[in-house]
């Protein structure tokens, strides 16, 4: 049951002043994207989860992590680029439509409203989640051309960057034992999309941070329903 809000109405006023995220638990928040997301799979390595919430309900989540790729991409270290690896919504908050003054019919987009406002706070949040990892310079995401146009990309000032997949790459031996798994999404060709900073957190930022996160300002929310 976790995002239904039947009740939604588009037109109550601007999602932008509606929708709000929330650091997530990063446990919750992976069972949440195992259950719901079409790949029905988490991720490894280090990673940080949003609650996105709108009217303060909780109606989806964005998860970010660290890309898997072990050479630059575009001069850019990977160390220093996050990929945004899940976003779910509930179906309740998507294919929403509100009427103008002028009678005309806009699309309401809270993905892309939700993905842009992550893009504005991601950078200090990791830096408060792991201050000991790189600064994070670029935001890329792969979308999967089976499931996605790459609206939401565009519309956040994503710039498309090539194309990648078509094959069931893994299955190689690993060094405990197991091998990787041969997901049949890895068939199919996916669009690289990324949004580069124009700077990093300065110092000053940095302390900042570091002193709300020692008197506990930040922290992650858990969601009761859990």
């Amino acid at each position: 049951m976790f995002g239904r809000y039947p009740n939604f109405d588009p037109a109550n006023g601007k999602i932008s002043d509606r929708l709000t995220l929330d650091v997530a638990n990063l446990k919750q928040a992976t069972r949440i994207v195992v259950y719901y997301h079409y790949l029905h799979r988490g991720r490894t390595m280090a990673q940080l989860p949003y609650w996105i919430l709108v009217d303060k309900q909780p109606v989806g989540v964005i998860l970010y992590s660290l890309p898997r790729v072990s050479v630059p991409l575009f001069d850019i270290k990977p160390m220093n680029i996050l990929e945004m690896a899940r976003l779910w919504l509930h179906p309740d908050v998507q294919n929403k439509t509100v009427t103008d003054s002028k009678g005309k019919t806009h699309s309401l987009s809270v993905a892309s409203c939700a993905v842009g406002k992550s893009l504005n706070v991601v950078q200090k949040d990791w830096y408060r989640k792991y201050p000991n990892l790189p600064d994070i310079h670029a935001i890329v995401s792969w979308a999967d051309d089976v499931h996605h146009e790459g609206t939401i990309y565009r519309a956040c000032n994503f710039e498309e960057k090539g194309k990648s997949g078509g094959s069931l790459h893994g299955n190689r031996k690993r060094p405990d034992g197991g091998r990787d798994q041969l997901n049949p999404d890895y068939s199919h060709i996916k669009t690289m999309f990324m949004h580069t900073y124009k700077r990093g957190i300065s110092t000053s930022e940095k302390q900042t941070l570091e002193l709300k996160k020692r008197h506990g300002v930040v922290q992650l929310k858990l969601l009761p329903a859990f």
